[in-house]
Protein backbone atom coordinates (compact mmCIF):
# COMPACT_ATOMS: atom_id res chain seq x y z
CA UNK A 1 0.00 0.00 0.00
CA UNK A 2 0.95 3.47 -1.05
CA UNK A 3 2.23 5.93 1.45
CA UNK A 4 -1.27 8.38 1.78
CA UNK A 5 0.03 10.88 -0.01
CA UNK A 6 0.76 8.91 -2.98
CA UNK A 7 -2.50 6.72 -2.86
CA UNK A 8 -4.53 6.79 -5.93
CA UNK A 9 -8.28 7.41 -5.65
CA UNK A 10 -8.97 3.94 -5.97
CA UNK A 11 -6.55 3.15 -3.02
CA UNK A 12 -7.62 5.96 -0.87
CA UNK A 13 -11.20 4.75 -1.15
CA UNK A 14 -10.29 0.76 -0.19
CA UNK A 15 -8.35 2.43 2.89
CA UNK A 16 -11.73 4.54 3.97
CA UNK A 17 -13.66 0.99 3.57
CA UNK A 18 -11.54 -0.62 5.60
CA UNK A 19 -11.09 2.19 8.30
CA UNK A 20 -14.98 1.98 8.16
CA UNK A 21 -15.08 -1.81 8.85
CA UNK A 22 -12.86 -1.19 12.05
CA UNK A 23 -14.79 1.32 13.72
CA UNK A 24 -17.92 -1.01 13.19
CA UNK A 25 -16.66 -3.67 14.85
CA UNK A 26 -15.36 -1.46 17.96
CA UNK A 27 -18.61 -0.37 18.19
CA UNK A 28 -19.28 -4.20 18.28
CA UNK A 29 -17.23 -4.04 21.83
CA UNK A 30 -18.86 -1.30 23.58
CA UNK A 31 -22.37 -2.40 25.42
CA UNK A 32 -25.60 -0.34 24.31
CA UNK A 33 -25.99 3.45 25.81
CA UNK A 34 -22.46 3.63 26.34
CA UNK A 35 -21.12 7.78 25.33
CA UNK A 36 -18.35 6.23 23.63
CA UNK A 37 -20.67 4.81 20.53
CA UNK A 38 -22.44 7.96 19.73
CA UNK A 39 -18.58 9.23 19.77
CA UNK A 40 -17.48 6.76 17.82
CA UNK A 41 -20.86 6.98 15.35
CA UNK A 42 -20.02 11.07 15.11
CA UNK A 43 -16.64 10.06 14.14
CA UNK A 44 -17.52 7.31 11.63
CA UNK A 45 -20.27 10.10 10.70
CA UNK A 46 -17.63 12.21 9.14
CA UNK A 47 -15.44 10.27 7.78
CA UNK A 48 -18.22 8.90 5.59
CA UNK A 49 -19.41 12.10 4.31
CA UNK A 50 -16.22 13.18 3.53
CA UNK A 51 -15.79 9.62 1.64
CA UNK A 52 -19.25 10.05 -0.12
CA UNK A 53 -18.42 13.21 -1.60
CA UNK A 54 -14.89 12.52 -3.19
CA UNK A 55 -16.59 9.06 -4.99
CA UNK A 56 -19.66 11.91 -6.21
CA UNK A 57 -16.88 14.31 -7.26
CA UNK A 58 -14.24 12.04 -8.67
CA UNK A 59 -15.15 8.86 -8.80
CA UNK A 60 -18.61 8.67 -10.19
CA UNK A 61 -18.23 11.05 -13.35
CA UNK A 62 -15.40 8.52 -14.55
CA UNK A 63 -17.87 5.67 -14.20
CA UNK A 64 -20.50 7.20 -15.68
CA UNK A 65 -18.48 7.89 -18.87
CA UNK A 66 -16.30 5.58 -19.62
CA UNK A 67 -17.96 2.47 -18.89
CA UNK A 68 -20.28 1.08 -21.06
CA UNK A 69 -23.20 0.60 -18.48
CA UNK A 70 -21.83 3.87 -16.74
CA UNK A 71 -24.89 5.84 -16.07
CA UNK A 72 -27.42 3.02 -14.57
CA UNK A 73 -24.27 1.88 -12.53
CA UNK A 74 -24.02 4.88 -10.80
CA UNK A 75 -27.28 5.92 -10.24
CA UNK A 76 -27.21 2.80 -7.89
CA UNK A 77 -24.37 4.09 -6.07
CA UNK A 78 -25.99 7.42 -5.64
CA UNK A 79 -29.31 5.89 -4.78
CA UNK A 80 -26.82 3.94 -2.03
CA UNK A 81 -25.46 7.58 -0.65
CA UNK A 82 -28.79 8.94 -0.16
CA UNK A 83 -29.83 5.95 1.80
CA UNK A 84 -26.56 6.23 4.18
CA UNK A 85 -26.82 10.11 4.35
CA UNK A 86 -30.34 9.63 5.74
CA UNK A 87 -30.01 7.08 8.29
CA UNK A 88 -26.86 9.54 8.91
CA UNK A 89 -29.31 12.60 9.69
CA UNK A 90 -31.85 10.48 11.57
CA UNK A 91 -28.62 9.35 13.78
CA UNK A 92 -27.58 13.15 14.73
CA UNK A 93 -30.02 14.32 17.11
CA UNK A 94 -30.58 10.35 18.14
CA UNK A 95 -29.47 10.15 21.76
CA UNK A 96 -27.62 6.78 22.88
CA UNK A 97 -29.35 5.34 25.52
CA UNK A 98 -32.99 5.44 22.89
CA UNK A 99 -33.63 2.05 21.81
CA UNK A 100 -33.64 3.58 17.74
CA UNK A 101 -29.60 4.52 18.46
CA UNK A 102 -28.62 0.62 17.99
CA UNK A 103 -31.55 0.35 15.39
CA UNK A 104 -30.14 2.87 13.33
CA UNK A 105 -26.66 1.96 13.61
CA UNK A 106 -27.00 -1.60 12.66
CA UNK A 107 -28.84 -0.29 9.57
CA UNK A 108 -25.89 2.08 8.95
CA UNK A 109 -23.37 -1.11 9.47
CA UNK A 110 -25.35 -3.02 6.91
CA UNK A 111 -25.91 -0.50 4.55
CA UNK A 112 -22.50 0.70 4.48
CA UNK A 113 -20.60 -2.85 4.24
CA UNK A 114 -22.78 -4.10 1.47
CA UNK A 115 -22.10 -0.94 -0.54
CA UNK A 116 -18.36 -1.24 -0.14
CA UNK A 117 -18.00 -4.76 -0.53
CA UNK A 118 -20.42 -4.60 -3.85
CA UNK A 119 -17.99 -1.55 -5.10
CA UNK A 120 -14.63 -3.16 -4.40
CA UNK A 121 -16.19 -6.50 -6.11
CA UNK A 122 -17.36 -4.45 -8.92
CA UNK A 123 -16.99 -0.61 -9.60
CA UNK A 124 -13.54 -0.26 -8.23
CA UNK A 125 -11.99 -3.02 -11.01
CA UNK A 126 -13.74 -1.64 -13.85
CA UNK A 127 -12.71 1.79 -13.06
CA UNK A 128 -8.89 0.77 -12.65
CA UNK A 129 -9.11 -1.39 -15.76
CA UNK A 130 -10.51 2.04 -18.02
CA UNK A 131 -7.94 4.59 -16.14
CA UNK A 132 -4.62 5.56 -16.62
CA UNK A 133 -2.25 5.42 -13.11
CA UNK A 134 -1.78 8.88 -13.44
CA UNK A 135 -5.67 9.56 -14.10
CA UNK A 136 -6.16 7.69 -10.68
CA UNK A 137 -3.20 9.61 -8.91
CA UNK A 138 -4.08 13.00 -10.32
CA UNK A 139 -7.92 12.02 -9.23
CA UNK A 140 -6.32 11.23 -5.69
CA UNK A 141 -4.57 14.60 -5.38
CA UNK A 142 -7.89 15.89 -6.02
CA UNK A 143 -9.99 13.82 -4.02
CA UNK A 144 -7.60 14.65 -1.06
CA UNK A 145 -8.47 18.34 -1.35
CA UNK A 146 -12.22 17.34 -1.62
CA UNK A 147 -11.81 15.60 1.53
CA UNK A 148 -9.82 18.66 3.54
CA UNK A 149 -12.33 21.18 2.42
CA UNK A 150 -15.46 19.25 3.38
CA UNK A 151 -17.50 19.55 6.25
CA UNK A 152 -18.41 16.12 7.09
CA UNK A 153 -21.93 16.91 7.47
CA UNK A 154 -24.77 15.39 5.69
CA UNK A 155 -26.94 17.10 4.01
CA UNK A 156 -30.48 16.82 3.55
CA UNK A 157 -30.65 16.92 -0.08
CA UNK A 158 -29.03 14.93 -2.78
CA UNK A 159 -26.44 16.82 -5.14
CA UNK A 160 -29.02 18.18 -7.83
CA UNK A 161 -26.25 18.79 -10.72
CA UNK A 162 -24.15 15.87 -11.72
CA UNK A 163 -20.30 17.36 -11.39
CA UNK A 164 -17.99 17.65 -14.02
CA UNK A 165 -15.56 15.19 -15.30
CA UNK A 166 -12.69 17.29 -16.11
CA UNK A 167 -10.41 14.46 -16.90
CA UNK A 168 -9.09 13.94 -20.37
CA UNK A 169 -10.99 11.71 -22.48
CA UNK A 170 -9.09 8.36 -22.93
CA UNK A 171 -6.18 7.31 -24.57
CA UNK A 172 -7.39 4.93 -26.80
CA UNK A 173 -11.01 2.89 -27.27
CA UNK A 174 -11.73 0.52 -24.96
CA UNK A 175 -13.76 -1.67 -27.33
CA UNK A 176 -15.37 -4.57 -26.03
CA UNK A 177 -13.05 -5.79 -22.84
CA UNK A 178 -15.36 -3.18 -20.18
CA UNK A 179 -18.99 -3.99 -22.07
CA UNK A 180 -19.64 -7.14 -19.88
CA UNK A 181 -17.86 -6.49 -16.56
CA UNK A 182 -20.51 -4.79 -14.93
CA UNK A 183 -23.38 -6.49 -16.70
CA UNK A 184 -24.98 -9.42 -14.54
CA UNK A 185 -25.76 -12.79 -15.62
Amino acid sequence: MHHDQEQDLLDQLVTDHHSMVVHFSELGGIPAGDPQRKEIVDLVTDRLVRHTRVEEKHLYPVARDRLADGPAVVERELADHQAVEALLVELRPTHVTSPQFDRLVARLVEEVTRHANDEEARLFPAVRAVTTEDERRLLGARARETRANDSGRPRHQPPAARPADDLPPPERPLGERIRDFLTPG
